[in-house]
């Protein structure tokens, strides 16, 4: 995951940080490979720093990255329907998702719509400007 990210500033540490979350039950790990080439990863947190999320025990998917030359063929959408199946499974009936407003997220702010995500009603966050939005999973 490092080689395959390295380009993007996804340090080692962070990888190691998500590792350790997920040993403690905090996060889930999904990736997506090629031939032995990691293509993708996302990761769900089952308790969101956003607010909103928290309180009503809505996981979060967070940090959805496929790298360039796989994009636009369905990795993106084969993890978030696997994250999405992994929720089921844990009885969750709602899953969030954040995306930054702005041009460099525009594939983002079209994907989640149309795989059902659908704004939460409260706006864009001033403090990071997301857009935060959840999907029914019943």
């Amino acid at each position: 995951m490092v080689d395959s990210f390295s380009t993007w500033q996804r340090p080692r540490g962070l990888f190691e940080r998500y590792w350790q979350e997920q040993l403690r039950g905090e996060r889930m790990i999904l990736v997506a490979h090629d031939r032995g080439l990691v293509v993708g990863y996302t990761t769900l947190i089952w308790q969101s720093g956003y607010e909103y999320f928290r309180i009503r025990r809505i996981p979060e998917i967070v940090d959805l990255n496929v790298i360039e030359l796989y994009q636009h063929q369905g990795v993106g959408t084969a993890l978030l329907q696997a994250v999405e199946q992994h929720a089921v499974q844990h009885g969750k009936i709602m899953i969030g998702i954040s995306v930054v407003q702005s041009a460099e997220y525009a594939a983002a702010n079209r994907l989640y719509p149309y795989l059902g995500y659908l704004p939460d009603g409260r706006g864009i966050t001033p403090y990071d400007h997301e857009l935060h939005l959840i999907k029914d999973l019943t």
